[in-house]
């Protein structure tokens, strides 16, 4: 099984951001939580099988605020859930893709990896263990 997890939405305040998907979805968002990790705050909001991810830095320095600071509020990555994780991580290294680090766990719990935007045309993708 392999399906689009989410769409990542970089944002400098999420409460705002919060506001304009919940009217947008007639959905509830989910109380933002601290991805010590990442340094980023997140919410999510289901819609249908996949969800909106929204990020908000979490500190001066972190990739999320210098997203920010290049390109502006937008969408930031697409996560792909995947029971292969490893399986796919190897197969995407052996067609000359980059991981952007180690797998870590990400904002649901799951072990998560970054594929360089670099090597997937100009999307970065975060592939996560279901």
């Amino acid at each position: 099984m392999t399906v689009l997890s989410q769409v990542a939405i970089a944002v400098n305040k999420i409460e705002e951001a919060k506001l304009v998907f919940e009217t947008l979805t007639g959905k509830k968002a989910s109380d933002s939580h601290l991805v010590e990790a990442q340094k980023v705050n997140v919410s999510f909001i289901e819609i249908g099988d996949t969800k909106i991810e929204l990020l908000e830095p979490a500190d001066d320095v972190t990739p999320i605020t210098n997203f920010l600071s290049k390109r502006g509020p937008g969408i930031h990555h697409i996560a792909i859930k995947t029971n292969d994780f490893d399986g796919l991580i190897e197969n995407m290294k052996s067609i000359g893709v980059r991981t952007l680090g180690e797998p870590s766990i990400g904002a649901e719990g799951h072990r998560v990896v970054f594929f360089h935007p670099k090597d997937t045309f100009g999307v970065l993708i975060e592939l996560e263990e279901a």
